[in-house]
């Protein structure tokens, strides 16, 4: 339990060698097992999914169905919630069932710095994949364009990593200042089932969940809210979009086609920073009435929204696989070509003698000719007609009909 320091009025963290699993009267029960079996399939979960968006992502097959800096965007964010479900929520599965904490204390430290700066990193990156998607949907033509050159391209790729690093610096310094200095950190035996930053005054904790919700909210509903209403606009025809366009035709053919893939890929984004605002809203709110009030939640409810909030790490990744139908088919393909070995291989082209009786005489190659489908041979046939006929007509004209002999 948090104590009043009555000297400086500030609150003091619990112990942590109050929590040891030390004690012998420690004993498993029927809820324990329940909470650290949800913690270990969500860690699991968490791991696998974004594994799976990282390298389906970065595959060659799907290049051609997602642009370049949502990629990017895309790659940062489950990598991030990667390091989250491999760093943070596994170590709350032993506490979770013994209901102490059985690690060291440094670890205890790490564990509250790094719940609280990957967590706020998650979040900028939902913002600037946000971000992103506004400058695609209302200026088409200019971000398609600029976006094929290389040198644009590493630009936004250096400007990106640059707004991502200081943002993680910034959120390392700020949980470092919370948590390094003594009784910074608690175990949250009833919440996180791990180790937490300890706040010494209720208005740090407030502005803390706050700062970490309503930015992130509002910057996701505005940049989300206005691509979509430019691109009905769009649609029906009411928005003007000369100067997006180039006059050159094949930038055009390029904008129009990459414009479906952007609509397609800023529904899924949306969904997923949607997901973000569900899942972390009731952990912000128990965050600002304990603070408020000074009581304590149920310890059921208390996990549930405290865990309800890290699921979104596993969240974002099952919405864009459900939502994609491209990502979905690549990944079964790649499931069962690189892992199964189930897919479907070429034969060589000396096939026929490697696997012929010595001896014996390779089959013919009649059998494979006559059985070409025929839409092959029309395609032949209609090149042929289209191109080589029609040049031999101007070469060659056809002979004068004869004269009609008049009687």
């Amino acid at each position: 339990m948090r104590s009043l320091d009555s000297k400086s009025g500030l609150l003091v963290a619990p112990l942590l060698h109050n929590s040891s699993c030390t004690k012998a009267h420690n004993h498993i029960t029927a809820g324990s097992v329940v909470q650290a079996a949800f913690i270990l399939i969500l860690s699991t979960g968490i791991f696998l999914a974004n594994l799976l968006v990282i390298l389906v992502v970065n595959s060659r097959r799907y290049s051609k169905y997602i642009h370049q800096q949502p990629r990017y965007l895309l790659t940062s964010l489950a990598s991030n919630d990667l390091a989250i479900g491999v760093l943070v929520t596994p170590f709350g599965f032993l506490p979770a069932l013994f209901k102490c904490w059985p690690y060291s204390e440094t670890l205890c430290q790490i564990q509250a710095l790094l719940r609280g700066a990957l967590t706020q990193q998650s979040a900028a990156i939902l913002v600037c994949m946000a971000v992103d998607r506004y400058a695609c949907m209302l200026h088409p033509g200019k971000y398609h364009k600029h976006s094929t050159k290389k040198v644009t391209y590493h630009c936004f790729c250096q400007g990106c990593m640059t707004v991502l690093s200081i943002t993680l610096v910034a959120s390392l310094t700020v949980y470092s200042a919370v948590v390094l200095p003594k009784g910074g950190y608690y175990f949250n035996v009833s919440g996180l089932a791990a180790c937490d930053p300890f706040y010494t005054r209720p208005s740090i904790r407030i502005l803390a969940a706050c700062s970490f919700y309503f930015p992130t909210t509002m910057l996701l509903m505005y940049c989300y809210g206005s691509a979509f209403h430019a691109n009905k606009l769009r649609i029906k025809g009411t928005v003007s979009n000369s100067n997006d366009v180039a006059a050159n035709s094949a930038v055009h053919k390029m904008v129009t086609h990459e414009r479906r893939l952007s609509t397609n890929a800023s529904r899924t984004m949306a969904a997923m920073s949607l997901g973000f605002i569900v899942m972390v809203t009731p952990w912000t709110i128990q965050e600002v009435v304990v603070a408020c009030t000074g009581t304590k939640m149920p310890e059921f409810l208390e996990f549930t929204c405290t865990w309800l909030a890290l699921s979104n790490s596993f969240w974002n990744p099952f919405l864009y696989w459900l939502l994609n139908n491209n990502f979905r088919r690549i990944s079964k393909e790649l499931f069962m070509t690189k892992i199964l070995c189930r897919g479907k291989k070429t034969p060589p082209s000396n096939s026929l003698q490697c696997c012929s009786v010595p001896g014996s005489v390779p089959a013919p190659l009649t059998r494979d000719i006559e059985g070409l489908s025929e839409k092959y041979w029309g395609e032949i046939l209609e090149r042929t007609v289209s191109s080589n006929s029609l040049q031999m007509q101007k070469m060659y004209p056809p002979p004068p009909p004869p004269p009609r002999s008049t009687k």
